[in-house]
Formats: C-alpha cells, structure tokens, sequence
C-alpha cells in the first residue's frame, strides 16, 4: 500500500498501538485506540478503511496463508 508522506507516521503510531493493545490486552480507556489515531488524518471514509485494514495486517503479522 502506498502511503503519503503525512499518512506514513500516523500509521507507524496506529500499528504500535494496535500491537501493544493486543498483548496487553489494555482497555480501551488507557490510551489512544488505532482508531483515533487514524482519525487524526481526517481520510475519507473509503481511505479510512484502507488504512485501518493495513494498520491491522501490520500488526497481527503473516497469517498461515502467507508464511
């Protein structure tokens, strides 16, 4: 995926804190979600969706599919 400039550290923040979320299986209420963070950005919806199914690929890694 092609990311701009702008969008690139945005989307580095939203994997971190999709990766930390799920091992430490923090709430929602400790930090700032993945979610919030790409709303930073203000995408379009469209583009919200791209860029919220990357930062979960991302994060969760290769799937058995893919190894």
């Amino acid at each position: 995926m092609d990311l701009t400039p702008e969008e690139q550290p945005v989307v580095r923040r939203a994997v971190a804190e999709y990766h930390e979320m799920k091992k430490e299986h923090k709430g929602a209420f400790g930090a700032a979600t993945a979610d919030e963070i790409l709303e930073e950005l203000k995408p379009s919806p469209i583009r919200w969706n791209e860029l919220a199914a990357f930062v979960v690929e991302r994060a969760e890694g290769p799937t058995r599919r893919r190894r």
